[in-house]
């Protein structure tokens, strides 16, 4: 598996083979079932229509040899012939011959009483009789006026007697019986009619005994492997290759059982998919062929591209791809070659700049020497101003030269805590300096004064309230304080840091707040400090980030700063 992944050739050479040799395989196995889907449906309708057809005329039989029954039971002159006082046999043979008229193609009539034939339309001297406890006629007896179903295998080999049809005559006083005798060659000769030669037909009752069995089904075999799957709780085809059609015979009680060979037996399917097989080796035959041209076809432009990266890799950024083709790799192959070219150019471009950003820096380092030599005169007055006993100018050295300190320190982030100590030294200068008009309060929570923020961020929001919030008061006040909030999925983090910086001055102007609700640096130029502590909160965190303003109800203004909450510096490339 290694070999064809490592080897786009070979991906396209296998996926082309496996492709055309699973499309024949499909298309071949769908073809063939459908096919036979298609023919046994066909075979089906055509049987259903063949077993209808037999069962109509077996049902006509059964109908008119009933027709036959009634005639007899209502016709006064037959009633006598019930009688143990019965007179003028021709007359009664006449009328019995008349009522049977419809039926005697088919099948004879026997008219028995207390057990005994006295009158038939049987041929021959001697016609054929049932016992006198023949099941039959004891049936007859017991279902009083209703017609049951025998056979007669008094003189038969077994499934090879005639069909009977018994009725017990209510109205007489000695107890008779009408047994209509449908012979086996008359139910053979209406059956193969509507059945071919390779076809089977059984006539059985509820319990599937068998009263005639014709063509493949005269082996009783069928018929004794459906009554032994009924008698399992299967179906009653299990196991069984041949379809079988089970319908009612009308209202008789008896079941018809129709059998028809499978449309396609095993052979012909096994040679259809022997077809398959063929067809198949065949195809990944021409597929190797084809495919082998197919994936050299392809894959020569992706192997000269992965020879040009490998080179690019190496640092070779002349590196080219010429590809005589007028199709997408001719589109790669040039993207390829323009890519190489910008990179080159860049990495000229890059050198350039960071030699520039190099001698920037030695630049800034010499020009720190004034702010150090700035600072330590700063330090030097700090201490004359204690020896002579003048503390305000102490006061403003010392918080002048700590500012200083954290301007010029290269640390780009500090803790919230050192933050408002910047702000107090800042506060402090500004008081000597307007006469304490105003007093600063902090409320920050232990816990997030570790937090960590960008240096010098709070001190121009102060600077900001002072010079134009508190402009004009002389009990000025300060607030800052802190909170944690959680934070949303689109702003990143599952903790904010929000600082407020609370004034009671003059409040903040409706154009300033929607200055900062537009998020637009470019209004916010004529506002430096504001304008740098937006853009750097913006640049470290996101735009999700930043300033908003809000003015009071009983005045003065409150600035909101929105932070992430972290006790590390982030991560920026």
């Amino acid at each position: 598996m290694n070999i064809i992944r490592q080897s786009f050739k070979r991906q396209i050479f296998v996926l082309t083979l496996v492709i055309t040799l699973a499309m024949v395989i499909i298309s071949g196995v769908l073809t063939v079932q459908g096919f036979q889907a298609r023919l046994e449906s066909d075979y089906a309708r055509e049987d259903k229509a063949q077993e209808l057809l037999i069962r109509n005329s077996l049902l006509d039989m059964m109908t008119k040899s009933d027709e036959a029954i009634d005639k007899i039971t209502e016709d006064e002159t037959l009633m006598g012939a019930f009688t143990l006082s019965r007179e003028n046999n021709q007359v009664i043979y006449a009328a019995l011959y008349e009522k049977t008229a419809a039926i005697r193609d088919f099948a004879s009539v026997d008219l028995y009483s207390n057990g005994n034939c006295v009158f038939s339309t049987q041929t021959g001297l001697t016609p054929v009789t049932l016992p006198k406890n023949y099941s039959v006629l004891k049936e007859a007896k017991e279902h009083h006026g209703k017609t049951v179903y025998g056979i007669d295998l008094s003189n038969s080999p077994e499934n090879a007697g005639d069909l009977l049809m018994a009725r017990e005559v209510l109205n007489v006083l000695d107890r008779g019986i009408v047994v209509v005798r449908i012979h086996q060659d008359n139910l053979k000769e209406v059956v193969s009619d509507g059945m071919n030669s390779k076809d089977g037909f059984a006539l059985v009752n509820s319990h599937f005994r068998a009263f005639c069995e014709f063509g493949t089904a005269s082996d009783g075999v069928l018929l004794s492997g459906i009554r032994n799957n009924l008698l399992r709780g299967s179906l009653y085809n299990d196991g069984i290759r041949s379809n079988i059609y089970i319908n009612d015979l009308g209202n008789t009680g008896l079941i018809t059982i129709y059998v028809t060979p499978k449309a396609l037996d095993e052979s012909a399917i096994k040679s259809g998919y022997q077809i398959i097989a063929i067809m198949a080796i065949v195809s990944v035959l021409a597929c190797l062929l084809a495919a082998n041209r197919v994936s050299e076809y392809f894959s020569k432009p992706i192997t000269a591209l992965a020879k040009a990266m490998k080179q690019f890799r190496k640092g070779d950024f002349d590196t080219r791809i010429e590809l005589n083709r007028q199709d997408e790799f001719e589109q790669l192959a040039t993207g390829f070659n323009k890519m190489t070219t910008q990179l080159k150019d860049t990495m000229e471009e890059r050198v350039a700049a960071e030699r520039k950003i190099n001698e920037t820096r030695i630049a800034m380092m010499q020009s720190q020497l004034n702010p150090h030599f700035l600072y330590n005169t700063l330090d030097t007055i700090k201490w004359v101003a204690k020896a002579n006993q003048v503390p305000e100018v102490a006061t403003l050295s010392s918080s002048l030269a700590g500012i200083l300190r954290m301007s010029i320190s290269t640390r780009q982030f500090c803790t919230l805590e050192t933050e408002l100590r910047l702000v107090e030294r800042y506060c402090e200068i500004q008081k000597i300096r307007f006469d304490d008009f105003f007093d600063l309060i902090i409320n920050v929570p232990e816990e997030l004064k570790d937090a960590v923020v960008p240096k010098l961020i709070l001190q121009p929001l102060v600077e900001n309230a002072i010079i134009h919030g508190l402009e004009d008061r002389d009990d000025g006040r300060l607030y800052i304080s802190a909170e944690s909030t959680e934070g949303s999925l689109e702003q990143g983090a599952s903790q904010l840091l929000k600082i407020y910086i609370e004034d009671n001055g003059k409040g903040i102007s409706d154009e300033m707040i929607e200055i900062l609700e537009a998020d637009d640096p470019s209004r916010l130029e004529g506002h430096l400090g504001l304008n740098n502590v937006n853009t750097i909160i913006k640049l470290y965190y996101g735009k999700d980030y930043g300033i908003t303003a809000n003015r009071l109800e009983v005045g003065g203004t409150i600035m909101t700063m929105i932070l992430p909450l972290s006790k590390k510096e982030p991560e920026n490339d």
